[in-house]
C-alpha cells in the first residue's frame, strides 16, 4: 500500500500487539489520517491474525526478529525519506508516533499534529499528567529520567519517556543518524534536539493505563533503564574510580605534607597533588571508553586541562571553606565538595570537551 497524497503520517512500532492495535488504526482513519505506517518488529507468529486484520488498511512493514523501538521508528522513517526521494513526493508535512498498546489518544495524536504545522515547533511531545493511580514503574521511571535528561542537557521536559511524538517531515534525516535501537533511541532523540536547539513543544494528553503495573508495556526496567542511562551510569562508574584514586592519595599525601607544611597548607597542597594524579587518569578513562574521543586528542586535552584548573579551583576552595571555616571533617568536606562539582565535569566534557558531530554518522549521543 503506497503513501497517499495527504499532508501527515502516523507511525506505530507493534510488538506483541492485542486488539488495541486494530482499533487504534480504525480510529485514526476515521480522524483523516490516511498514511499510518505499523512495523510488526518480530512479533510472535500467533499474533499474526492482528496483522493481517490492518494489513490492507495500513502501511505494513515487517522485521523478521525484534530489534526493538528505536529500529522499528527507524525503519518507518527510511520508508518516508525513501518513498520521498524515489516519487518526488514532497506534500507530507506532520509525521506523528505512536504506541501500539491502546495508550494514546488519536485525538491527542491529532493535536500534537496540529502544533507541528505551526511555524517553528520542533519537536512536539504529548506530556502525560503524573497524576492518580499512575503505575509505579511509569511514575518512578519519569521521574528519574526527566532529571537525568535535565542534568546532561539543561533543558527542562516534563515527560521525557513519553511514546506520543510529533515532528516535520523535516527532521527525518537527523532522527535516522540518532544513535540507538531500543527504548534508549527515545532518550537519544531529546538529547540531540537539545543539542541542536531545535526547539521541544509539550501539549497536554490524556493519561491511559490499562492496569496499575501498566502490563502491556514492553519495557524492561532494568536492561532498557540501562540502555537509556547508560553514558551518564559510565561517567558516574570513571568519576567513582577516579574519585576513589584521588581521596586515597589526597588522605596519603596529606599525612606526608604535614611533615613539611603547616595543617591548612598541607590539606591544599595534597588536593591539588592528588587532584592532579586522578585528573590524568580520568581523562584517559572518558576520553578512551566513555566518550570515545579518538581524533583531535591536543584539543581535547587542553581543553580537559582548562576544565580541570577550573575544576582543581573550585574543588580547593569549596574544601578549604567546609574544612577551615565551617569546621567539617575532613572526610565528610571532601565528599560534598566531589558531589557539588560532579554534574558540571560531567555536563561540560559531555557537551563541550568530548562533543563531536560524525560527518557520516551523524550527531553522537
Amino acid at each position: 500500500m503506497p503513501l497517499k497524497y495527504c499532508m501527515d503520517v502516523a507511525i506505530i512500532p507493534a510488538y506483541n500487539p492485542d486488539e488495541q492495535l486494530p482499533k487504534l488504526v480504525s480510529q485514526l482513519r476515521a480522524l483523516g489520517i490516511e498514511n499510518i505506517i505499523v512495523v510488526n518488529d518480530g512479533s510472535d507468529e500467533r499474533l499474526s491474525h492482528i496483522f493481517r486484520a490492518i494489513e490492507d488498511s495500513v502501511i505494513l512493514l515487517s522485521h523478521e526478529i525484534n530489534r526493538g523501538k528505536g529500529s522499528a521508528i527507524k525503519t518507518a522513517l527510511k520508508y518516508i525519506r525513501n518513498y520521498n526521494k524515489d516519487n518526488h513526493f514532497h506534500e507530507i508535512q506532520g509525521i506523528v508516533l505512536l504506541d501500539a498498546d491502546g495508550q494514546h489518544r488519536p485525538e491527542d495524536a491529532m493535536r500534537l499534529l496540529d502544533a507541528v504545522h505551526q511555524k517553528d515547533s520542533g519537536l512536539v511531545l504529548g506530556v502525560r499528567k503524573f497524576k492518580g493511580d499512575i503505575p509505579v514503574k511509569s511514575l518512578f521511571g519519569n521521574t528519574v529520567t526527566k532529571y537525568v535528561f535535565r542534568i546532561i542537557s539543561g533543558i527542562w521536559v516534563t515527560d521525557t519517556q513519553t511514546g506520543l511524538r510529533a515532528f516535520s517531515k523535516d527532521l527525518v534525516s537527523m532522527f535516522l543518524k540518532v544513535n540507538g535501537e531500543r527504548y534508549e533511541y527515545e532518550m537519544n532523540v531529546l538529547v540531540t534536539c537539545a543539542k541542536q536547539h531545535i526547539k521541544i513543544t509539550e501539549v497536554p494528553i490524556t493519561t491511559i493505563y490499562h492496569d496499575k503495573n501498566n502490563s502491556c508495556s514492553h519495557f524492561r526496567a532494568i536492561r532498557d533503564s540501562v540502555r537509556i542511562y547508560g553514558n551518564l551510569l559510565a561517567f558516574s562508574g570513571t568519576s567513582f574510580i577516579s574519585f576513589l584514586l584521588d581521596y586515597i592519595l589526597f588522605f596519603l599525601l596529606a599525612q606526608v605534607f604535614n611533615f613539611t607544611f603547616p595543617k591548612e597548607s598541607s590539606i591544599v597542597a595534597a588536593n591539588i597533588s592528588a587532584r592532579i594524579i586522578s585528573g590524568a587518569f580520568n581523562y584517559y578513562l572518558n576520553s578512551t571508553f566513555i566518550f570515545r574521543c579518538k581524533e583531535n586528542r591536543y584539543k581535547s586535552i587542553v581543553s580537559y586541562i582548562m576544565l580541570a584548573c577550573i575544576i582543581l579551583f573550585l574543588n580547593t576552595a569549596i574544601l578549604y571553606v567546609l574544612y577551615d571555616y565551617i569546621g567539617l571533617n575532613k572526610a565528610i568536606a571532601k565528599l560534598l565538595t566531589e558531589f557539588m562539582l560532579f554534574v558540571i565535569s560531567f555536563t561540560v566534557q559531555k557537551f563541550i570537551i568530548f562533543n563531536k558531530i560524525s560527518k557520516k554518522g551523524g550527531p553522537h549521543v
